[in-house]
């Protein structure tokens, strides 16, 4: 399958298929166990391509945290400088988990977020510019692939969204027993092109050099991002006018401040930084689902900044369309609410709403 390639301000993301050795980048990312012990799969091809001397390297510094990533020489590794061994292994994580009262999906997440995040730490700190990642965990860690490229293209965008250094990133996608097609990636593509677009949207529009000057427009002022104090984001198409009016009414019989674009009075030049400053305002955001919601530009890049921004969106669904494909992967796992009946559903939206807001 041919490579993918996505822009995240001077920064590239490369999604390539193949092997991670082939990788020219100044460091490669493997995953491994507690004891680096480098038994299998992508740390296993490092051990026998770069030597005992890695291995030998990061024994100085075991036994080694959950979640950590242990930095050794890349040995005898032709093009890398360096080896990032991320932490994904460890037979008493289960014990831990039920020990502190949290869900397995909740671990996996922060694992594959957190190595994510601590490889470009580390980057920063030792001034390296490219990076190979693996589908870490997805070897003998037993991490869901799904989970796996989920999590990992999550944190990888959000990094790259959030440095204006030059950086190459590449994740390498094995498929040793050719289970999959290009069309099993799909959602992946969608996704990262989203996030892409998502940053080109929001930097493209806001001159980090300039403060911002409300721009009035009749009698309609924006509103400054410090004068916000709304707890939700109402996301939306125009051509369900209806239902984000009723919506808007139960949140404010109920005392909820909401943020709501009605008939478009906010389109100016300022318009989609505005749109940024009030997402990131909110405590949650309303995605008021159906077809034409997902068929529009507008409102799929408002949830997938969302996303980044980690806020909790609540699914309201109309009909029976189902989510773009560009924002599947990141909400399919979110409690909906069947919102074809809004007056019955009312009450099941506020209880929901208030729960995630007091949370």
């Amino acid at each position: 399958m041919e490579p993918r390639t996505y822009k995240f301000n001077e920064s590239t993301l490369t999604v390539k298929f193949g092997n991670i050795l082939e990788s020219q980048s100044e460091v490669i990312v493997s995953s491994d166990d507690c004891y680096v012990s480098m038994g299998g799969g992508v740390s296993r091809a490092i051990l026998k391509e770069g030597g005992l001397g890695i291995k030998s390297d990061a024994q100085k510094m075991v036994p080694v945290p959950l979640g950590d990533v242990v930095v050794t020489t890349a040995g005898s590794l032709e093009h890398q400088k360096y080896v990032y061994h991320c932490i994904t292994i460890d037979k008493k994580r289960r014990m831990q988990i039920l020990a502190s009262q949290v869900t397995e999906e909740d671990v996996l997440n922060y694992l594959l977020q957190h190595t994510v995040d601590k490889c470009f730490q580390l980057m920063q700190a030792m001034d390296m510019t490219s990076i190979a990642f693996p589908a870490i965990g997805a070897g003998s860690a037993r991490i869901p692939i799904r989970k796996v490229i989920e999590q990992m293209s999550i944190a990888i965008a959000r990094n790259l969204a959030n440095t204006n250094k030059s950086l190459n990133v590449e994740l390498y996608l094995y498929d040793i027993y050719n289970l999959y097609s290009e069309s099993d990636y799909i959602t992946l593509f969608e996704s990262l092109a989203a996030k892409a677009a998502l940053v080109e949207y929001k930097q493209g529009l806001i001159t980090k050099d300039e403060a911002p000057i409300p721009i009035q427009m009749g009698n309609i002022q924006l509103p400054e991002k410090e004068n916000m104090n709304h707890e939700v984001f109402i996301s939306y198409s125009r051509k369900d006018k209806d239902i984000a009016d009723y919506v808007s009414e139960v949140l404010k019989e109920n005392g909820i401040r909401y943020w709501i674009d009605k008939e478009g009075i906010y389109s100016s030049s300022n318009y989609k930084e505005l749109i940024v400053d009030a997402i990131e305002v909110s405590n949650a955001v309303i995605f008021i689902s159906s077809e034409n919601s997902n068929a529009s530009i507008n409102v799929i890049r408002e949830i997938g900044y969302a996303v980044n921004m980690n806020k909790p969106i609540l699914p309201l669904i109309l009909d029976e369309a189902p989510y773009a494909k560009s924002i599947r992967l990141d909400i399919s796992d979110i409690d909906q609410i069947d919102f074809k009946n809004p007056m019955a559903s009312s009450k099941k939206l506020i209880t929901s709403l208030m729960y995630v807001l007091n949370r």
